[in-house]
């Protein structure tokens, strides 16, 4: 039988009023006999019941999904063609939602369980974006342990410009001084490497948690820590 989506709702072409049979049914009436779509013989009704689930939650479903959507920089025309998917996904996957586990009113279990299929959405399409996305590693990123040094006169620029940039170098350079090496080693990895929108290297990452002993939560907690202080160092030694 085929199938579109008209408007929010998924709705079947063939007989398209026949769900409102359904409208006064419970929610776990509803959930009930979309599970029955895998008898062929009440596999309609089960469309129908779908229908009618849709309609009902369709509006506090996408009343959840504009916030969360554009937390994760998409619109609303966006956060509607979620929805489609959520409640695809609702329609085409095994049944997982168990009532007996709803400890409150069941219509609110149900949007969150609807919400929980929309956030694995998201979640797969960042990932399937990132694959696509041009990785600017080469597999050859290795740590980095110490500040290397620069030759001034190598650099085109003028000797003023020349002379702050050696001013800059030497404040780092003294302010990595004050790092534990675990948090220092990380640091300049880190500032070696790291690009926006991108992770480091799995091989990398990896090399990091070997050498230094550390989990990656660890990795990231040093981090964070060896960011601060360097941040706090140049705001108090780094005005002229």
């Amino acid at each position: 039988m085929q199938k579109r989506y008209d408007g929010f709702a998924y709705c079947i072409q063939s007989e398209p009023m026949a769900w409102k049979d359904f409208e006064k049914e419970t929610t776990e009436d509803l959930i009930d006999i979309i599970q029955m779509k895998t008898d062929p013989s009440l596999f309609t009704e089960a469309e129908d019941a779908f229908r009618a689930f849709t309609y009902r939650f369709q509006k506090d479903l996408l009343k959840k999904l504009i916030p969360v959507c554009r937390s994760w920089k998409k619109d609303k025309t966006e956060a509607v063609e979620l929805g489609y998917l959520t409640f695809d996904q609702f329609w085409k996957l095994p049944m997982t939602f168990d009532k007996k586990e709803c400890k409150k009113e069941i219509d609110k279990c149900v949007v969150n369980y609807l919400m929980r299929i929309a956030q694995h959405l998201l979640c797969g399409q960042k990932r399937d974006m990132e694959r696509t996305m041009a990785s600017p590693y080469n597999g050859d990123e290795l740590i980095i342990r110490e500040w290397p040094e620069i030759d001034v006169d190598q650099l085109s620029a003028k000797p003023e410009k020349k002379k702050e940039l050696l001013r800059i170098h030497e404040l780092i350079k003294n302010a990595l001084e004050h790092l534990p090496p675990k948090h220092k080693i990380i640091y300049l990895t880190y500032k070696a490497y790291e690009k926006d929108g991108y992770k480091l290297p799995r091989k990398l990452l990896q090399s990091l948690r070997d050498e230094l002993d550390l989990t990656q939560n660890s990795v990231k907690a040093y981090k964070n820590d060896a960011y601060k202080q360097i941040d706090n160092y140049l705001k108090l030694y780094g005005s002229k």
